[in-house]
């Protein structure tokens, strides 16, 4: 690496990735010292099946959310882990089709095998929370809010999110209008004030409320001076430089940063907690900054071409060189809602948004009525500065009862005054009796001739 690497990022493009590296940090991954000769290896191969599978999951939900921005120019970020946590807590409910849907997206795997992956989930969590408990501030939440007024929850389903997702479970009347400021505090109490509005309103139909949570909050290793962040341009996208605040941090020490260079992009990972060998403490949460060596490639772009069905080299910390040199980095406050019905569409999740095809009865007791999802939201804030990164993120499932809200008939008008064609069908088998066309009246469809009364 030269002395002076500018990691100049199309801001939040590849923010995605502190999320992706909440499943893949361990004690043995190490960065290495450059060595020529170096032992290679696939990446991903130390690390468990579901983590690569979560982090190749990350990159085409940036992928598919990236593609249905409406500004192309803006910043992306998103968490996938945290979505992934909210449509696994869904699909305890979901049967049939709908399950399927949701397991191949969301772990490769069909139907059958989804629970014990959904298991392997909620394990992960578990470590990554107890790895990072005394370096970093990292939190997950998940609760549902029902609508007692119209529906039961199913008390297996109910026991599935407390035992698995430590979900809490609040029974609501939502007609009551203050039932939207409860869910919105909950939000805001677990992501530091961060998000407090997931909600606005509930209706009548609205059977209930899914949502996750994730709140981090780590200083880094090394800090960055203050005084040395000075106004400095930034270059976007189609070429506009505007000035930006610009932190500055010369790593004089060695393994103080990581370097990768892949080939078509270079890459440097900084990491938060306190680094301590005599009290064992090591770092454990790690931030990697990625940009495209072809100043013409967006990060964007080049991010969603990281979406091959490959673990990327970037991912695995031992293929990182220990080095020197100065980075300098930009600040980033990021705040984005996505509605991500037509990013999970795009990825091939569909059933579950129909109202006469969805399968969520495992959620309710009674079996003769119909549920679907209306609604996915996903908040999202991310923030940098000298001392480190806040970021949180919530997914919120809206499920509707679809039976109690069909949409009005549609009215038509149609005159068969013209040739047109015919069929006597039997209804419950299918078969077709009578076929024909009609194309001129004959003389039995015209009206007759009114009879004429007596002559007098």
């Amino acid at each position: 690496m030269t002395g002076k690497l500018r990691v100049i990022l199309a801001l939040g493009a590849v923010i995605s990735i502190l999320t992706i590296h909440l499943n893949i940090q361990e004690g043995n991954a190490m960065p290495r010292d450059s060595q020529k000769g170096q032992p290679q290896h696939e990446a991903g191969c130390q690390y468990k099946p579901e983590v690569n599978t979560l982090n190749k999951l990350a990159l085409v939900f940036a992928k598919a959310a990236a593609k249905h921005q409406d500004d192309k120019s803006d910043n992306l970020v998103l968490s996938s882990y945290n979505a992934t946590t909210a449509l696994s807590m869904l699909s305890k409910g979901a049967n049939g089709q709908t399950k399927e849907e949701l397991a191949q997206t969301l772990f490769g795997t069909d139907a059958d095998a989804m629970d014990a992956e959904i298991d392997k989930l909620a394990a992960l969590n578990a470590e990554i929370l107890d790895a990072n408990k005394e370096q970093v501030t990292l939190k997950t939440a998940n609760g549902i809010w029902t609508n007692d007024d119209i529906l039961t929850l199913n008390g297996n389903y109910a026991a599935d999110l407390k035992n698995i997702f430590d979900a809490e479970i609040n029974g609501e009347h939502f007609s009551d209008p203050s039932v939207p400021g409860k869910i919105n505090k909950w939000a805001s109490d677990n992501t530091n004030g961060l998000i407090d509005n997931i909600v606005d309103k509930l209706t009548k139909d609205d059977y209930a409320i899914l949502a996750s949570a994730l709140y981090f909050k780590g200083d880094w290793t090394k800090k960055f001076d203050k005084a040395l962040t000075e106004d400095r341009g930034f270059t976007t996208d189609d070429g506009a430089v505007s000035d930006t605040p610009m932190m500055q941090q010369n790593f004089s020490k060695k393994g103080d940063i990581t370097y990768l260079d892949g080939g078509d992009y270079e890459a440097v990972a900084m990491t938060y907690g306190e680094q301590d060998y005599k009290e064992g403490k090591e770092p454990t949460m790690r931030l990697v900054l990625m940009r495209p060596k072809d100043d013409s490639n967006a990060a964007r772009d080049w991010l969603s071409d990281q979406a091959n069905g490959q673990v990327p080299a970037w991912t695995d910390p031992t293929a990182f060189e220990r080095v020197i040199g100065q980075v300098e980095l930009p600040h980033m406050d990021i705040k984005q809602k996505h509605d991500l019905i037509p990013v999970l569409k795009e990825m091939g999740i569909n059933t579950v948004f129909d109202e006469d095809r969805a399968d969520l009865k495992g959620m309710i007791e009674e079996k003769n009525e119909q549920l679907a999802v209306n609604k996915v939201t996903h908040d999202v804030v991310f923030k940098t500065d000298e001392e480190g990164s806040e970021a949180a993120a919530v997914t919120t499932i809206g499920v509707i009862r679809a039976t109690s809200i069909q949409m009005p008939p549609k009215r038509i008008d149609i005159k068969f005054d013209r040739s047109f064609a015919f069929a006597l069908q039997d209804i419950k088998t299918g078969t077709v009796l009578f076929a024909g066309a009609v194309n001129k009246p004959n003389n039995e469809m015209k009206p007759k001739a009114a009879a004429k009364g007596p002559k007098r």
